[in-house]
This record gives structure tokens, C-alpha cells and sequence, in this order.
């Protein structure tokens, strides 16, 4: 036999041999890596069910007709100085706008202007504003309310996203509020030392203020809040609120109706001093800048 017709065969059996030798040395493919145990699962959802935006919202506050405010006579003050339930309240127009600025919390800004009136026959002889009136006196008041308060809502608990159905925020707040009073008799005649009896006098509260929220989703477009903030000095200036809500949204516009309470006492520890407090339902309307 020839060398050529041993070299073909050969050559054969080696062509044969390359691809099942190829085959046996390619590595088995690898799985990809276990991740360890408690690692977070990528979140596939928002972290709210509606986005947060820049929101600008009105809300009219029809507060319960009450007796208003009454006009204290204070620490410092040398005589009778005091007049109880100086009006009805009216209704109550509000303003409040809000901006997220971290993933968990938001600046709310707010405010209502509140006004009432009333009339009454003076219980008593008594110095009101340094104006003296006399027990029987027909007396014309009027009020009005100022009060804004700038806030931080932050997520509390439970602190993971998205966000649970129930939720608590903290509140940390810094609040202003002022009463201005006007008393008059326009049925009393001037007299040697007084032509008038008309007189005015206000009173401010500043007050950091805190509290919580307690949220809860309904449904992914309708939330139910109720909170509360406080913050008083003892056997001093006093102001806390609190408010119930229940809210739809739906694209740029949300409807809230609930109600409302701001209590008040400013400081006694001058001539006079202002207690009361505003409440009732309200309905607003909010807009979402997407």
C-alpha cells in the first residue's frame, strides 16, 4: 500500500476528530448570579399613585355662626377690660399653594382672611382699647381674622416606596395669625372728654407649631387626611388647628371637601387679649401643574 493511500485516511479521520474534540472542550454556559439574600427589588412603580406637582388651590370655609371672639381683659390691665363674642362669623375664602422639593416632603404655604360682626348692649361699665363705655351701652363690633402658616409635610412611616395606602407625615410649621377688633356706640352722645367712641386694637400670634398627618389612599385617585398641629406657651399664647378631608383627583384638578378648626388665644400678658376660634366645612378646588 502506498504512503498516499495511508495519508487520506488518516487525514479523514482527524477532519472527523476537530469538531467533536471542539465540542467536549466548550465550557457549560453560566447562569447568572443568585443576588444575596435581602437585596431590594428594583421598584417597577411611582412613588405615588398621582405625581406630585407645583399646585396653586381655593377653598371657601363656611364657618358655623358663632358668638366670634371674645376681648379679654389681661395681665396688665387696670380695670374691667372685657367683652364677650364680638360677631358672627361670615364665610371664608382660603388660598394655599405647595411644591415638592425632596422625593419625601413638600412646602405648603396657606391662608384665610375671616371677618364677622355684631352688636350687643354692654353687660358691664368697662375700658375697652382705652375707651371707657358704660353698662347699657349699645355697642356695633367688628372683626377680622389673618391667619398663614408656611409647612413641611414630610413621610414619616412607614418610609419605603411606593408609598403605603396608610401613611403618616410629620408637620413642622411656623404660623401667624392676627385679630383686629372695632368697637363702637353710635347712640352715645360726646361728652367733655370724649367726642368719639369709636376705638380699634390688634393682636398677633407667632408660633412655631407642630403636628402629624395620617393619610390613607382609598382608592389610587381618592385620599382621606385628617391632621393636627399644635403649639402653646403655659398660661400663654396658644394656637393649634386640625382639619378632616377626603379628596379626588383626576389629571390636573382636585376636588377636597371636609372640615376645620383654628383655635386661638393670643398673649394675656398685656392690657387685652383675643380668644376664639374659627370652624366648620369647607370645599376647594386644587390645580395640578404637570
Amino acid at each position: 500500500m502506498s504512503a498516499n493511500h495511508v495519508r487520506v485516511p488518516v487525514l479523514c479521520l482527524i477532519a472527523l476528530g476537530l469538531p467533536l474534540a471542539g465540542t467536549a472542550q466548550d465550557p457549560t454556559p453560566q447562569q447568572p448570579p443568585t443576588p444575596p439574600p435581602g437585596a431590594q427589588k428594583k421598584q417597577t412603580g411611582p412613588d405615588y399613585p398621582d405625581p406630585r406637582t407645583f399646585t396653586l388651590g381655593i377653598w371657601g370655609w363656611g364657618v358655623i355662626p358663632g358668638n366670634g371672639p371674645d376681648l379679654l381683659g389681661g395681665k396688665t390691665a387696670t380695670g374691667y377690660e372685657t367683652l364677650f363674642g364680638l360677631g358672627k362669623d361670615h364665610i371664608t375664602p382660603g388660598l394655599e399653594l405647595s411644591i415638592p422639593i425632596t422625593r419625601t416632603g413638600e412646602i405648603h404655604a396657606e391662608g384665610f382672611i375671616s371677618k364677622g360682626d355684631g352688636n350687643q348692649i354692654a353687660p358691664a361699665d368697662t375700658t375697652l382699647f382705652g375707651t371707657s363705655y358704660n353698662k347699657g351701652d349699645y355697642l356695633v363690633t367688628q372683626y377680622q381674622i389673618t391667619s398663614a402658616k408656611v409647612y413641611l409635610d414630610d413621610l414619616l412611616f412607614p418610609y419605603k416606596f411606593p408609598v403605603q395606602k396608610f401613611r403618616l407625615k410629620s408637620l413642622w410649621e411656623a404660623q401667624y395669625l392676627a385679630v383686629h377688633s372695632t368697637i363702637d356706640a353710635p347712640l352715645k352722645p360726646p361728652n367733655s372728654t370724649t367726642s368719639s367712641f369709636t376705638t380699634s386694637g390688634t393682636k398677633t400670634i407667632i408660633l412655631p407649631t407642630f403636628g402629624v398627618a395620617a393619610e390613607y389612599a382609598i382608592k389610587p385617585h381618592v385620599l382621606l387626611r385628617a391632621d393636627g398641629s399644635w403649639f402653646g406657651l403655659p398660661h400663654g399664647t396658644l394656637l393649634w388647628d386640625a382639619e378632616g378631608v377626603i379628596s379626588y383627583r383626576h389629571n390636573w384638578f382636585e376636588i377636597r371637601g371636609g372640615y376645620k378648626i383654628t383655635h386661638y388665644k393670643t398673649s394675656p400678658d398685656q392690657d387685652e387679649y383675643f380668644r376664639g376660634q374659627v370652624h366648620g366645612g369647607f370645599i376647594g378646588v386644587r390645580y395640578h401643574w404637570h
